[in-house]
């Protein structure tokens, strides 16, 4: 239903973007101007959306529709509980991600336990990061079978975030090839200067990885070391939890 895919559209235009105008959503969402008015229009009449000034902005009607998934999913109902939990043994931030299901090059987050802000842009339950650059999203593409994950890189535009940030496609594929045998990733300030962050892949019962778990810190606060013999075992352990649950 091509009316359907280009509401959509606009609907993912307002990510990172607190109100549109009519020609940004248009911009934003590759629709003409006409098309892009449309939808915005049907979004208003359904309550999804208001408008003030020339500028649309989404209204607390779309949240019953996330809170379908955080309700009906297992993984999403247990994972905060379990993010909370670890975030208060380690005292340290804690999140729970999956791959977004239209992007590999993204990362969906489903649970969120903040000690301390670590990253400059906030950060909750639905916000999205980059896969290439972060721990979870190495964990989630080091999972993927290997035909799917090579066509995702050899296509992938990796934005360099900080000066650390590995793009080298060669160097990025054998850096998951390592993180699928070790089963856990350590990322060092590639997503934001400062960071230090290290995930685990949680698994269904299949055997298939369906999120990560991670723990993330300031860098002057441990090394990466520490985070390995420290909050390695924590993280496995609470990713079984998890994995027990779903």
């Amino acid at each position: 239903m091509l009316s359907l895919a280009r509401g959509l559209e606009v609907l993912r235009a307002f990510e990172r973007h607190p109100s549109l105008s009519v020609a940004e959503a248009a911009r934003i969402s590759g629709l003409n101007r006409p098309s892009a008015s449309r939808c915005l229009h049907t979004l208003v009449k359904l309550g999804y959306a208001r408008e003030a000034g020339g500028r649309y902005m989404l209204t607390p009607g779309l949240l019953p529709l996330a809170c379908g998934f955080l309700s009906s999913s297992p993984l999403a109902s247990a994972s905060q509980a379990v993010a909370n939990a670890l975030r208060d043994r380690l005292q340290e931030t804690v999140s729970v991600a999956t791959l977004d299901p239209a992007d590999m090059g993204r990362i969906i987050y489903i649970a969120r336990a903040e000690r301390n802000q670590i990253i400059a842009a906030p950060l909750m339950v639905g916000s999205t990061l980059p896969s290439h650059c972060t721990s979870m999203g190495r964990v989630l593409l080091a999972a993927a079978d290997e035909p799917g994950r090579a066509a995702w890189l050899a296509a992938a535009a990796l934005d360099r975030r900080t000066e650390r940030t590995l793009v080298d496609k060669p160097a990025l594929g054998a850096e998951l090839a390592c993180v699928a045998e070790q089963r856990w990733s350590l990322v060092e300030e590639e997503l934001e200067l400062g960071l230090r962050s290290l995930a685990v892949p949680v698994r269904d019962r299949s055997g298939a990885t369906v999120a990560a778990l991670n723990v993330a810190t300031f860098s002057a606060a441990h090394s990466a070391e520490y985070l390995i013999d420290r909050y390695l075992p924590d993280l496995r352990a609470a990713a079984g939890q998890l994995e027990r649950a779903i």
